[in-house]
């Protein structure tokens, strides 16, 4: 049980490999659907929404996957009995190696491009992640 959460985090970097494999037409059309909701909703409230909207939507979505990522890996590291402070190298580096490696992923992808600053997006969505699941164990205690 005590690997359970690696496990998840595992199938999770898969589903995030998978999706920055894909073209930028099919991404566009999964995130399409999530752009107009948003719309719909923001109409609805009678709030206007300006700019590139699906933009915007994508890159919460690469912050809202890696903050997962953090959050399973947090876990993780905490079911196995790790410190805190190696698990905190652990993390950020494992977190660091996929944000990368999602990126270079995504260079291969029609259409799609591989850029420092997504990895930068990636890798603040786990370092929030983190840093929340720390203060959360330190409000614990």
């Amino acid at each position: 049980m005590k690997y359970f959460w690696f496990l998840l985090a595992a199938c999770f970097v898969g589903i995030i490999f998978y999706n920055s494999s894909l073209p930028l037409r099919q991404s566009s059309q999964l995130s399409g659907w999530v752009t107009a909701l948003t719309q719909l909703l923001a109409q609805h409230l009678d709030i206007q929404l300006t700019g590139d909207v699906e933009h915007h939507i994508r890159k919460l979505a690469h912050f809202c996957e890696f903050a997962l990522l953090g959050l399973l890996l947090c876990h993780s590291f905490s079911a196995l009995g790790v410190s805190n402070r190696t698990a905190t190298g652990y993390i950020l580096f494992l977190a660091l190696f996929a944000a990368v490696l999602d990126e270079y992923i995504q260079s291969f992808s029609p259409g799609r491009a591989c850029r420092v600053t997504d990895v930068l997006l990636d890798f603040s969505g786990v370092f929030c992640a983190w840093l929340e699941y720390r203060i959360w164990q330190w409000c614990r205690r």
